[in-house]
């Protein structure tokens, strides 16, 4: 603390300021009512965050200066809000005080911004009366220079007190208001440090929340100085896709070269076009190479800053792996469909069981008639014969249940092909049967309409999805009242419509619009995924179509597919195409490890070629490294010890011009290897349980091709 001025010799002011008069301000007290103005000072005086802060050396030395320059035994700097005159400097006492508003000189000093002088105060009616004037310290003299901020408020004063009446010279006056001037700077300084550091502290915890942000996701983050060319990326592009930060360097080339050939002049242009229309952000989906040679289908997506005459000079983006929420895509539709076949295996068992039963009651018949056959009165044979007709229409019935249940419980391997639309209908109508006979009639209203490019699992599960669904808003042991309608139609822009409509309950209104969210659903707890819909509405949404839907509660629901026919891909036939008949007769190999099957392949096979059969793998190579003559080789895929697969690998390496003269004959592929194998070779197949006269059109057709059969080419090694 300074020193107090030499030429102060009376007793300080404190010393006769009453205790009572010392503290804060009391509680009962009322505040002066705040005008308008007031509000916005106090406002004011609020955003420099002074009131009751501790002492600051600058503050008290302007305080002593103020003493000094005026001569007087003591002097403040004051700050004036609603209720209260508080001391931020003193000289003279020994500690920084508060009055109240209502008794404080301070009140009428700001209310001006001129200097404001009490020559003496016992004098002057606004005071004389004031308990600091008329008792305790007896003030006489006061003058103040208020503290005027940059906006024009007077938030208090630098004052200078004596117990005596004085005036103040011309030149006092002008250094009280210098150093008011200079508080006011102080203020200001401290404002302005206030803020920086509170922007210092904003963007340090800011940046703390990049860093914590970069290592908890998974996402690859860079920034890109389009003036400078540099392109920082963060460590996560090492986990994504394998390269070290050295590796990929601080240039844009590298990112371009690492994009998919096909997709490079795409994105190019996507990207030149957004800079060059001024867009604030670039957004895409493509593949990059990770650094094992395998791509990574990803989502970037970006911010572009620009300078004030609209120039890029910056881009911060994020790239997003979608590989593992493709992987999640698939694996939630396998559970839902999988869950939709779970929920309807008694039924399809009902429907398996009623054909089953009749075809072991006539193979018993037939077998015990045609062991006595010949015998006086035996059974004709024309009764013979429809006994085995039933039993081929039942097996045939077995055979595509079968057939349906594993096109939609198989992992769905994304193998796009054609389909017939009603086919996979039909088949969804199939399993869902059970369900739906109990509850209302099916019409089927089917129109032409061309085959669909498409996946032909997931296809049939979005009908499998909507014709449960209309089952299930029908209530059981209505079926003569109530009508599930299937159709199938071309609109007017020629695309193809498929409509799923009930006479159910309806979709209430209300729910409407969350009907296609994810797990959404109105079915008790534990029943069904609430995935339905809302995969449908994905899948539909992959092949470039829509999902649409209208409803009237307790009037029913229809639910519309909208899908564009795709071009037919030249290498793609038909469904349904009728191979040609071979032009000669063929020596055909059938390797499999179920000795009723091989038969089963011979007799079908038998009357129009040569079939030569083989109990497993290892017998088939030991023949072909005989150098024999042969034409096609039908296969099977799973097999113990040498499975299809190996089978192919060995005759692919030691005869790789015969290849593909093999026809995998499969009961499914039920590995994850099998399913690799099947997607890479491009070898017809066909499944068990076979169609026979499909087989032997694709057997003739492929004898076609083959041209004629080949000698000894087997390589020994």
């Amino acid at each position: 603390m300074p020193n107090e001025p030499s030429t102060v010799s009376r007793v300080p002011l404190e010393r006769a300021l009453p205790a009572a008069l010392l503290s804060t301000v009391s509680e009962d007290r009322k505040a002066v009512p705040l005008s308008h103005p007031e509000q916005l000072r106090l406002e004011n005086l609020r955003s420099y965050e002074i009131l009751d802060t501790p002492p600051e050396p600058s503050f008290n030395d302007i305080a002593y200066m103020a003493a000094l320059l005026c001569g007087t035994p003591t002097a403040f700097i004051s700050l004036t809000d609603e209720t209260r005159q508080w001391f931020k400097a003193s000289t003279g006492v020994n500690e920084a005080l508060e009055v109240p508003r209502d008794d404080s000189f301070c009140t009428y000093a700001i209310q001006q911004k001129e200097l404001f002088v009490v020559p003496d105060a016992a004098l002057d009616a606004r005071f004389r009366d004031n308990p600091y004037v008329a008792g305790g310290p007896r003030i006489r003299f006061y003058a103040a220079a208020p503290l005027v901020t940059q906006e024009g408020f007077v938030l208090g004063t630098v004052c200078a007190i004596d117990r005596m009446p004085r005036e103040l010279t011309p030149q006092q006056g002008r250094s009280l208001e210098a150093l008011a001037g200079q508080v006011v700077s102080l203020l200001e300084l401290r404002r302005m440090n206030l803020h920086q550091q509170r922007l210092i502290d904003e963007l340090r915890t800011t940046n703390e929340r990049l860093e914590m942000i970069q290592h908890a996701t998974n996402d690859i983050i860079w920034d890109w100085d389009l003036v400078t060319g540099r392109v920082v990326w963060n460590s996560r592009i090492t986990d994504v896709l394998g390269y070290t930060l050295e590796q990929v360097g601080e240039h844009s080339d590298w990112w371009y070269r690492h994009i998919h050939p096909d997709e490079q002049e795409r994105l190019a242009q996507s990207f030149q076009r957004a800079l060059a229309e001024g867009a604030p952000k670039w957004t895409a989906e493509y593949s990059l190479r990770r650094s094992n040679g395998t791509w990574a289908r990803v989502l970037d997506r970006s911010t572009i800053q620009r300078d004030a005459a609209g120039k890029p000079v910056r881009i911060y983006g994020a790239v997003v792996d979608l590989s593992e929420r493709e992987e999640m895509r698939t694996r939630l539709a396998l559970t839902d469909r999988m869950a939709s076949v779970g929920t309807l295996a008694a039924g399809v068992a009902h429907e398996i069981n009623n054909p089953l039963a009749y075809v072991i009651a006539n193979l018993d018949f037939t077998l015990q008639e045609v062991a006595t056959a010949g015998t006086p009165g035996g059974t004709p044979v024309e009764e013979l014969s429809q006994a085995l007709e039933e039993a081929r229409e039942g097996a045939e019935r077995m055979r595509v249940i079968v057939r349906d249940l594993k096109m939609f419980s198989r992992p769905d391997d994304e193998r796009m092909e054609l389909v017939d639309l009603c086919h996979a209908i039909d088949s969804a109508a199939t399993m869902a049967w059970n369900e739906i006979r109990h509850r209302a009639r099916l019409v089927k209203a089917y129109q032409s309409v061309p085959p669909l490019y498409a996946n032909e699992a997931r296809l049939g599960q979005v009908f499998l999805n909507l014709l449960v669904n209309a089952a299930h808003s029908i209530p059981e042991g209505a079926a003569d009242r109530n009508e599930i309608h299937v159709s199938t139609r071309l609109d007017a822009a020629g695309r193809i419509v498929a409509e799923v409509r009930d006479t159910g309950s309806g979709i209430p209104e209300e729910i409407r619009p969350r009907i296609l969210e994810p797990f959404f659903t109105t079915k008790p707890s534990g029943v069904g995924t609430g995935l339905g819909l809302s995969i449908c509405h994905g899948i539909i949404n992959s092949l470039g179509g829509t999902l649409e839907f209208e409803s009237e509660v307790g009037r029913g629901t229809v639910f519309r597919v909208v899908l564009s026919p795709p071009e037919r891909p030249e290498s793609m036939p038909l469904p349904g195409e009728p191979a040609p008949q071979a032009s000669r007769r063929g020596r055909i190999l059938v390797v499999d490890d179920e000795p009723m099957v091989l038969t089963a392949l011979k007799r079908t096979l038998d009357e129009e070629h040569d079939v030569i059969l083989f109990n497993g793998a290892r017998a088939a190579l030991e023949w072909l490294e005989q150098g024999q003559p042969w034409d096609l080789i039908l296969c099977d895929l799973m097999m113990p010890e040498i499975t299809g697969m190996d089978f192919h690998e060995e005759l692919s390496r030691r005869m790789p011009e015969r290849a593909g003269h093999v026809i995998f004959v499969t009961g499914g592929a039920f590995t994850a290897r099998a399913r690799d194998f099947l997607g890479r070779v491009s070898n017809p197949r066909t499944e068990k349980p076979f169609d026979a006269r499909a087989l032997r059109e694709l057997v003739n057709a492929r004898l076609n091709l083959a041209g004629p059969a080949s000698g000894p080419s087997y390589k020994r090694h």
